[in-house]
This record gives structure tokens, C-alpha cells and sequence, in this order.
């Protein structure tokens, strides 16, 4: 998929109207069954699991592009559109306290379908830990949603915020895609000069460096460990006099270019980290957090010369689909209850009649229908050619 540019995501405290929130769990319900209809449950789950594609959705139920809330607002509302319909579609987690729930909600759909639970569990635990603890760009998560098809499909959208200078950055993950070698499909967010990003192929042979270390004694991390605050603090090692100290480069860590954490080991979470088979074990070793995992990564790449990909990768420009219906903030343009209505009435004719004649046709049909009632250019909602 190519991509290019980026955007911020600024946390607004405002709160979307209830005239407007209940016009997007409308019209986000609507669309969904659209989607399922003429491209299945799989094929839709991996399209809210492409940011541009969700970005454009966003825009489309009337959140503003630049706001925080084209998150979680965003994944609000088509939860509850979704818990409200049998499309074998539903979303679990969600903003602050409602993420814990994640696992209880995933429990809760084994009951309905046949799903593998277990799995869907350890893999919501996993994206977590991949953009709060592998992935270190300075954004702390604060919303993990998970989208999960009756067949077992799941994708999952989160977004984490940074306090200090007050903006937000949203992650996608595809069920399909390397966990451990880019994960994402996206980063929605303003690009930072420098992120610890153990989920990159750059720092693939320092994986495999961390997991030996692990399995050592955990007293040689430590002593490893002291080498490097040796060197953080500009200190001659023994290394020095035996022709073996690794050549002093550029690390922005130690420039002071990037601490977004204060690295550190833990000699009990290493002695628990024993028994991890592969990095995935590792990150979900209980007690591994981002302090340690930030200074195993030094002493790979410090004493053990093993490279670290310290780019933000952060790569989404969403704004180009700013101007459907407007954004609750008057951003582009005020939200009109007219328009958004006609909308609604127009779409859910669409789905009435698709569930006769096929979502394809039906909708092709009333694109006339669609241009003439809205005063829209014809060129605007003309489908794209595949």
C-alpha cells in the first residue's frame, strides 16, 4: 500500500452532541451491512484495518479529521451500531476502563460463536504490548478496540496519547500481518524524530540478541547492563584496553535526543523472561514493560553491536477525506442535520432493498438518487473502477 505524508491528532476535551453521536451509530451501522453484504465478513474487517480506509469512515459519520476523537468516537459508535445488528460483526475494548474489558468481552462472544477464544485473548494482550512496550515513540495507550468476525477474523485499532505535547497517534494491526516484523498497516499521528521500534526488520538480529540474553544468567544482564551505564555517563571500560569497545556512533538515547522512558533492568522480570521460546513470549512476560525492554535493546546494540531501527514510524495523511458531512467541530465545515438525515434515509433504503436484489446493483441505482437529493457534483460519488 502506498503511502505518503503524515497528520496530528490533537486531544480535544469536547464532547460529540447526542443529536450527532446517534446519527453516527446510524449511519455506521448502515454501511457495515453494506460492506458485508458485497464484500463478507473477512474483507470488511481488513478494511477498518487499512487507516486511510478508516479515516475516510470517520469522516464519513461527521468526525473532525484532526481530533483525537476520529478514534474513539469513531470505534464508539460502530460498536454500538454493531452490538444493536446480527452481522457477525462486533467490537469489544474500547476508551480507558473499557479496554481492560477486552478478554471478558471476547468471552462473552465465545458463547454466541465458534471462536477460539483463547487465541483472540492472547492476541488483543499481544498488540497491546507491541505499541506500548516493542514500539516506544513517546505515546502512551489509552484505547484498544478489536473488531472480531463470527469466523474468527479480528483487527485491531488503538491509539495512544502523549501528555506533554498534547496530541494523539493511532495504530492498526491486520490479523494477518508479521507481529513481530511491521505489524502495522498504519500509524496515524504526528511524525517525531526518533521511537524505539523493536517490531522493525532493522532490528531483527537484536531480537534474537535480546532472547539470548534472556536466557542467561540474569546476573550477566546485569553486568551487561552496568557496562552500558558506564557508558551512558562517558566512562573508559576494560573493553578499551583489549582493542574490543564497540565504536562510539550516534545514539539517541544516549544523545538525549529520545528518553520518553527511563531505561532500566529488573532482575526478576529477566529470571521470569527464562522460559520465553520466541520475542512474542518475551513481550508477554508479566512484569516486562517498557523500561526493560528499552534496556535490553541498548545492551544489544551497545555492547552487542546488534543495529536498532530508532525511526518513528508514524506514515498517515488523513485529511484528504475530511469533507463528506462535515465534523462535529465545524471542521471543514459544520455538520448539517438535514443533509445527514437525507443520508441515513437514503442508505437505509439501499440496505432494505439490497437484502432483496444484491447491495451492488441497488446501490449503483440510486447514486442518481444520492447526487440529485444532496446537490452533489456527479463526479463525487461516482464509484471508483476496481
Amino acid at each position: 500500500m502506498g503511502i505518503s505524508g503524515v497528520a496530528d491528532l490533537p486531544l480535544h476535551a469536547g464532547h460529540v452532541p447526542p443529536w450527532l453521536y446517534s446519527r453516527m451509530v446510524r449511519l455506521s451501522g448502515l454501511i457495515v451491512e453494506l460492506l458485508i453484504d458485497e464484500r463478507g465478513i473477512k474483507n470488511t474487517i481488513r478494511l477498518f484495518s487499512n487507516p486511510v480506509f478508516f479515516q475516510a469512515f470517520n469522516n464519513i459519520i461527521g468526525m473532525d479529521w484532526d481530533s483525537s476523537g476520529s478514534t474513539t468516537i469513531t470505534t464508539a459508535a460502530l460498536k454500538e451500531a454493531l452490538s444493536k445488528k446480527d452481522t457477525g460483526i462486533k467490537v469489544i475494548g474500547g476508551k480507558g476502563v473499557y479496554a481492560l474489558n477486552a478478554p471478558i468481552e471476547i468471552e462473552e462472544l465465545g458463547r454466541t460463536w465458534d471462536i477460539d477464544i483463547e487465541t483472540l485473548k492472547l492476541m488483543s494482550r499481544l498488540s497491546a504490548k507491541i505499541d506500548n512496550t516493542a514500539l516506544q515513540d513517546g505515546y502512551r495507550l489509552y484505547h484498544h478496540a478489536m473488531i472480531i468476525g463470527s469466523d474468527g477474523t479480528w483487527a485491531v485499532i488503538q491509539q495512544g496519547l502523549n501528555e506533554k505535547i498534547k496530541y494523539a497517534r493511532r495504530y492498526h494491526i491486520w490479523m494477518e500481518n508479521d507481529l513481530l516484523n511491521e505489524p502495522h498497516t498504519g500509524i496515524v499521528g504526528i511524525k517525531g524524530n526518533h521511537a524505539l521500534n523493536m517490531v522493525s526488520r532493522t532490528s531483527n538480529d537484536a531480537r534474537k540478541t535480546i532472547l539470548d540474553l534472556v536466557h542467561q544468567e540474569a546476573i550477566k544482564v546485569v553486568r551487561d547492563w552496568a557496562m552500558v551505564k558506564a557508558m551512558m555517563k562517558g566512562n573508559t571500560t576494560i573493553l578499551t584496553y583489549l582493542g574490543k569497545e564497540p565504536p562510539r556512533y550516534y545514539n539517541p538515547y544516549l544523545s538525549g535526543a529520545f528518553k520518553p522512558y527511563t531505561a532500566s533492568i529488573n532482575e526478576d522480570t529477566i529470571k521470569q523472561a527464562r522460559d520465553a521460546n520466541d520475542f512474542k513470549d518475551l513481550l508477554l512476560t508479566r512484569g516486562l514493560g517498557p523500561s526493560t525492554m528499552l534496556a535490553l535493546a541498548l545492551i544489544a546494540e551497545l555492547i552487542y553491536r546488534n543495529p536498532i531501527d530508532w525511526n518513528d514510524p508514524a506514515n498517515i495523511d488523513p485529511r484528504r477525506y475530511a469533507f463528506a458531512l462535515g465534523g462535529k467541530d465545524g471542521s471543514p465545515y459544520p455538520v448539517n442535520r438535514e443533509i445527514y438525515d437525507t443520508v441515513i434515509d437514503i442508505m437505509q433504503a439501499i440496505v432494505d432493498m439490497a437484502r432483496k436484489d444484491g447491495a451492488l446493483t441497488i446501490y449503483l441505482k440510486h447514486l442518481a438518487n444520492v447526487t440529485r437529493q444532496l446537490n452533489l457534483p456527479v463526479d463525487l460519488v461516482r464509484p471508483t473502477p476496481p
